[in-house]
Parts: structure tokens; sequence; C-alpha cells
């Protein structure tokens, strides 16, 4: 017990004295304690301070990753390592060919996507008109899916082998580098966890307001979740365009939880590895794809495992989540 304490202590020296502490456990114990804590962790300010040194301009991770942003209209693919809070771009090509400029919504359109993927591990196609090899991306993913969005097969790969040239400088919906290129980027990111975004026209980035406000309310929601306040934990969805992983809307959603909230059950709830990335999209919004790895337990239900929200910065800075 006492370990986790002095861990707590620790981690949140620079919010609170350490006589504050003191007086909290010693009125209240470890669960006033932790009940102090997750009001700090609902505080955009501790954020701030926990953020003043990093750069956030591409997104907050918890592990060092690799960020590829491909740019359809400039038709630039630059590189960038992430490594404890600091950026620094590593690789570029310039020329790039993407499939047709506009949002992908189906199967066959030639359309480039515009959104945040997974970059999975270098593959051989086994066709020669896609270069050496090919990596390919998590399109569609959640908040594609729950959007109607279809097809698949969208890769980063390279010019055909023969020498031809790509369907007349466009691709099929993939991203295209020059073979040697290709090679090069294989090389720099061997072995590390890659994410890649496609913007449209305008460069998406992200800043330390946002980014606080984000991680707070991340927390808020999480603590309304354990607490069974339904009110405040429905407050943080958007009513108007939610869609859960099986398609449910805001409506059919909320009558379930308030079912489940109104048992009032004990829940011990746990968020840790956050990622929190922007997210390209057509309108220019604020959105944002925030990772988690989430324990959860009832008396009558755990889970353990990753989850991931797709969610909206309204006007006033409060998050609105729009796919779960």
């Amino acid at each position: 017990m006492f370990k986790y304490i002095f861990l707590f202590i620790v981690f949140f020296a620079n919010a609170f004295a350490l006589d504050d502490f003191v007086k909290i456990y010693l009125n209240g114990g470890v669960n006033a304690l932790e009940k102090a804590i997750e009001k700090e962790l609902a505080n955009n300010k501790f954020w701030k301070k926990e953020l003043k040194d990093q750069n956030v301009s591409l997104g907050y991770y918890s592990d060092n990753v690799v960020l590829v942003v491909a740019n359809k209209n400039s038709k630039i693919f630059n590189v960038y390592f992430y490594n404890n809070g600091k950026i620094e771009k590593k690789f570029t090509q310039k020329n790039i060919l993407t499939g047709l400029m506009g949002d992908k919504k189906v199967e066959g359109d030639l359309i480039t996507p515009i959104g945040f993927y997974e970059l999975g591990q270098k593959f051989f196609p086994g066709d020669q008109y896609y270069g050496p090899f090919a990596f390919s991306t998590t399109y569609p993913n959640l908040f594609d899916k729950v959007n109607g969005k279809t097809g698949g097969g969208i890769w980063i790969h390279g010019y055909p082998l023969n020498g031809d040239r790509i369907d007349e400088k466009r691709t099929r919906g993939c991203i295209a580098l020059f073979n040697d290129k290709l090679e090069e980027f294989a090389t720099l990111i061997k072995g590390k966890k890659v994410y890649t975004m496609i913007e449209e026209d305008k460069k998406v980035t992200t800043n330390k307001d946002e980014i606080a406000n984000l991680l707070a309310s991340l927390f808020a929601w999480k603590n309304a979740w354990t607490i069974n306040d339904i009110k405040t934990y429905l407050s943080f969805y958007d009513e108007n365009n939610f869609k859960r992983y099986d398609k449910t809307g805001y409506k059919q959603f909320a009558e379930s939880k308030k079912n489940i909230f109104s048992k009032n059950d004990k829940k011990i709830i746990k968020f840790s590895k956050i990622d929190i990335s922007p997210y390209p999209n057509i309108k220019n919004e604020k959105l944002f794809r925030i990772s988690f790895y989430e324990d959860y337990w009832t008396k009558n239900y755990q889970f353990n495992g990753d989850k991931i929200l797709y969610v909206r910065l309204d006007k006033n800075g409060n998050m609105k989540i729009l796919a779960e």
C-alpha cells in the first residue's frame, strides 16, 4: 500500500506540496488520496505543466513512435521520429503519387483516404506493378467503418519493376514512392511502431492547450464512468453524430448506459499507454484519435485490452466522442 502512495506522491510532486498529500492521507486514507489524484488528472492546468517541455504538434504518445505524414495536394511524404516528447524529421520524398483527391467513401473510387492509420509490416504483393514490396495501412479504421466507408488495400508501395508508369500519374488509392526511396524508408522504420497520417491539403497539427484539454477530459469521462455519474458521462458524447463500433446511435447507446449505471455497480477503471493524435479530415474540424489500454473491473464483468475513441473538440474546447 505504501509503495503506491509513494508513487502517487512522486508523480504529482509538481501539483501538490508534500504536506497536502500527508493531510489528505491522514484525514481520509488511500481512498481520499486516490480521489484527489483523479481530480487533478481531470484538470487541464495539471496537464499543461506536464506538457511544458514536449513537442505535441503531431500528437501525444506514451511510447516512441514513427509518424508518417503524407499530403495529397503538395505530394510530400515526411517521416518523423517521436522520442520522449521530441520530434525529429528523418525522411522526405517530394512528388509522391497518390490516388484521386477528395474523401474516400466507397471501394473502387480510386481516392486515397484522409485519416490516421497504423502501418503494417513489409510484405510482397506478388505483382511487379507495386514495386519491390509494400506496406499496408489499416484503412478502413473504426471511424471509417461507422461512417459507412468501404474498400481496402490502401498501401504504401513502389513503382512498377518493369519501368511502366502508374496509371497516368495516379495510383489506385495507394501512395507510391520511388523504389530507391521505398528501400530507404523500409530500412528507417524497421522494427518500429509506425502511424500514417494522410492529409488532403491543410497541414494537420495540434498544440499543448488542445492536448491538455483532451487528457483532462479523458480522465473526467473515466471518473464519471467509475462513479456511475450518467449525466456527466453522457455529456462527453456527441448526441447528433455518435456511433458505436456496432453502428449503434447515441439514443440507443444512452438508454443502454442508463440501465447499466442504474445498477450502481462498483467499478475499478484504469487507463495507461495513452496516445492522442490529430485526425485529418475533409472538413478541417478539430478531430482526434485517442487510444489507450483499459483495465476494467466489476464483480460481474472484467475487460483488459486496447480501446480507441474518435473525438471532436468543439468551439469551447470540450471533448465530444464521435465513435467508440
